[in-house]
């Protein structure tokens, strides 16, 4: 079988997540072709686009940030729903005749879709840029009801794509609002803005007040995979879609037109989570979790120093945060005020990417910490044995929940706490060996460098 290639092009294109999801497409098909990247300054698209119709260089392309519109000029065609967005991220070459399309609206209708929306109702979309453009069309061309909602900076562009809408598809309903004033209540709220991605996580486009109206929240920003907006929506009742999912099947739809590729559903959700934890791995947090004495805070200050990120320690930043250290938390204000710290502390620590975190002992026995920590991050077990715990505990008086009872309370809180333990963590590493070893071993499972 002949080998083709394929690439995104883009500039900067660094921290993309396609050639991982293409290559997992292209494997579902038993196809071994290759997908790399291809980052071209302003200067040399032209050039490169111009390479495709060789056929040397590329047997098609998708097209991001920041070319989408910039390429339209130099192809032979373009499919309908790329003229109507005026946007392209994906380019097929038919013998040297180059066609663009747009895959972006495929891939959030096909994503919403699958989560149970219902995209002939109403729909309000968060932003007037060129995604919201792509979502907005595909919304539609499904007979939605549409409310276009945007900052004041962008009322001429929302109010444009408005009219756009109602011009070039007939029927449309379409009405524009400022972000603030939108009163809520639709069957399908869409961000389509930056707002929350990645390094920005601590962001969101709308508040409680808005999302608590919506049954469906969908972010198509997919770094973090769950953005503070979906967390808001998810905790006032909201059913929450991330943009993962849109990611994946545009890129099942440019290799349908590419090849007449064809998915089921059950491989594109697979590649929806590995594609999440593999991004996590690269963006996210490494989240150690473990019984007291498995080494956490020394194992994670290794890894830290080996991967190049930043370390914390839960129970210090608990403790920088109340001006008091966790034994006075607990003698003063009670084991009570400590979990609802911890929560506040996950909260605040999974809002930021890129980090080692050591949690607390008790921190992910509580399955909602669990989760939080989980949503941008990797968690990670230390599985030491109770021999391993006893010899490192002993002598240990430091520990509120070790001061009295001694080894015995070391040995039930250990068979209370170990399942616990392993059902909050992704991966789990035995860590009786000395600390340098363990995080060797995390690395090592991770592939995130330095190993």
């Amino acid at each position: 079988m002949e080998i083709k290639r394929y690439a995104v092009i883009g500039h900067p294109i660094g921290h993309t997540m396609s050639p991982f999801i293409h290559s997992r497409l292209f494997a579902l098909n038993s196809l071994p072709f290759f997908y790399g990247t291809e980052d071209a300054a302003p200067e040399n698209l032209k050039e490169e686009i111009g390479r495709m119709r060789t056929g040397a260089f590329l047997d098609g392309c998708n097209i991001t940030i920041p070319y989408k519109r910039a390429v339209i000029p130099l192809l032979d065609k373009l499919d309908r729903k790329a003229g109507l967005c005026g946007s392209v991220n994906t380019v097929k070459n038919e013998n040297g005749v180059l066609t663009g399309y747009t895959t972006d609206g495929d891939g959030f209708r096909r994503t919403v879709e699958a989560a149970g929306a219902d995209l002939t109702k109403k729909v309000t979309i968060l932003g007037a840029g060129g995604a919201a453009r792509a979502i907005a069309f595909e919304a539609a061309l499904r007979g939605a009801d549409i409310t276009l909602a945007a900052r004041e900076h962008s009322a001429a562009a929302g109010r444009k794509l408005c009219a756009d809408l109602m011009r070039l598809v007939p029927g449309t309903r379409a009405s524009f609002s400022l972000i603030k004033d939108l009163k809520g209540g639709c069957e399908l709220l869409v961000n389509a803005t930056p707002s929350g991605m990645y390094p920005d996580t601590a962001e969101s486009p709308a508040g409680a007040e808005i999302l608590s109206g919506a049954e469906y929240v969908f972010d198509a920003v997919y770094n973090p995979a769950e953005t503070l907006m979906l967390r808001t929506a998810r905790e006032n009742g909201a059913k929450t879609v991330s943009g993962m999912g849109m990611l994946v099947r545009q890129a099942a739809a440019a290799q349908s037109i590419w090849l007449g590729c064809a998915f089921d559903e059950s491989g594109i959700e697979r590649i929806c989570r590995e594609a999440s934890f593999e991004m996590k791995k690269k963006f996210g947090n490494i989240v150690l979790c473990g019984f007291m004495g498995s080494g956490k805070t020394t194992v994670g200050r290794l890894l830290a120093q080996a991967a190049g990120r930043k370390f914390v320690d839960m129970d210090s930043y608990i403790e920088d945060k109340e001006k008091m250290s966790v034994s006075e938390i607990f003698g003063r204000r009670g084991e009570g005020y400590f979990r609802k710290a911890e929560t506040k502390a996950a909260g605040e620590l999974s809002l930021q990417s890129g980090l080692v975190i050591a949690a607390g002992g008790g921190t992910v026995l509580n399955r909602v910490n669990a989760d939080i920590l989980k949503a941008n991050g990797i968690t990670v077990m230390l599985d030491a044995s109770l021999d391993a715990v006893k010899c490192r505990l002993k002598g240990d008086s430091s520990r509120p929940l070790l001061r009295e009872g001694g080894e015995k309370a070391v040995e039930n809180l250990y068979a209370e706490r170990r399942g616990a333990y392993a059902a909050a963590a992704e991966l789990k590493v035995n860590a009786d060996g000395a600390p340098e070893t363990v995080a060797r071993c995390v690395l090592k499972e991770l592939r995130c460098g330095g190993a």
